[in-house]
């Protein structure tokens, strides 16, 4: 499967989480400033970039780069294994980001410094 398809499920995907959740939600026609969906609930508007990755065989976590061209405030990661999507907010002071969001428990037991995907479950009004 191409990474545009993989791509364009994950969008999908997060259209249809957010649209459960009460929101509505926006596509904007280009995809020029690194915006996938716009996100809108009462007086809140949110810009998501969605970025969706296959885990890799033996990982516990996902990691996601973004840089500074995408004007989001937020990141959108579908996690199939976990049937859920995590909404990252995106520091607008780094010109570029990245965060590994862990899915499961690692081999070495590790929980100092992880971002658990539990919370990132919920995009804020």
């Amino acid at each position: 499967m191409s990474t545009t398809r993989k791509g364009r499920i994950g969008e999908l995907e997060v259209t249809q989480d957010l649209l459960k959740k009460g929101w509505n939600v926006y596509s904007p026609i280009v995809d020029d400033h690194g915006i996938d969906l716009v996100a809108e609930k009462g007086n809140t508007i949110h810009h998501i970039q969605v970025k969706t990755k296959v885990p890799r065989k033996g990982k516990t976590s996902v990691e996601v780069v973004v840089k500074r061209k995408s004007k989001a405030n937020y990141l959108a990661i579908p996690l199939p294994m976990n049937d859920c999507i995590c909404y990252v907010p995106i520091d607008v002071s780094e010109k570029k980001m990245s965060i590994a969001v862990a899915y499961t428990k690692s081999k070495n037991g590790q929980v100092v410094d992880r971002h658990w995907y539990e919370d990132y479950l919920e995009l804020p009004e």
